[in-house]
């Protein structure tokens, strides 16, 4: 390394004007050959663009996000209202098949009771032909 530091400074003094700094560093791009930036090397990474993180949107494409999402947001809510007058059908039609469930009990219930006795007579005459369907088989039979 000395012997290098010695010979710059030979060179500087047969040479003032040169810089022996300058001429130590050799420059990688004198010895590297030229390329024509319009010729695509292989060698080379193609250039690399950076896109904005945020996208870009025209006047019109907003303008028509905004109105599709203003009828998403009104197709939303008129669904959900109809669902509401659904739901509130279904439970007025709950309440009426109740109401009905409980008259027919009622119904039935009060026939029950006032035909208990006709119901109880028919019993009676259905059971006195079976007895006397039965006897008569018996009868045939013999």
């Amino acid at each position: 390394m000395l012997q290098t530091f010695v010979l710059i400074l030979q060179d500087y003094e047969e040479d003032p004007e040169e810089d022996p700094v300058a001429d130590s560093e050799e420059d990688p791009d004198e010895d590297a050959p030229e390329e024509d930036p319009a010729e695509e090397s292989s060698d080379r990474m193609p250039p690399t663009f950076r896109a904005s993180k945020m996208p870009r949107f025209e006047s019109d494409d907003i303008a028509r996000l905004t109105w599709e999402s203003k009828w998403a947001n009104d197709r939303i809510e008129h669904i959900a209202q109809e669902l509401r007058d659904v739901n509130a059908r279904y439970a007025e039609l709950c309440s009426v098949v109740q109401g009905m469930e409980s008259h027919i009990v009622h119904l039935i219930t009060r026939v029950q009771e006032e035909h208990r006795a006709d119901i109880a007579e028919g019993r009676l005459i259905a059971l006195e032909e079976q007895f006397i369907s039965d006897v008569d088989e018996e009868e045939e039979e013999e």
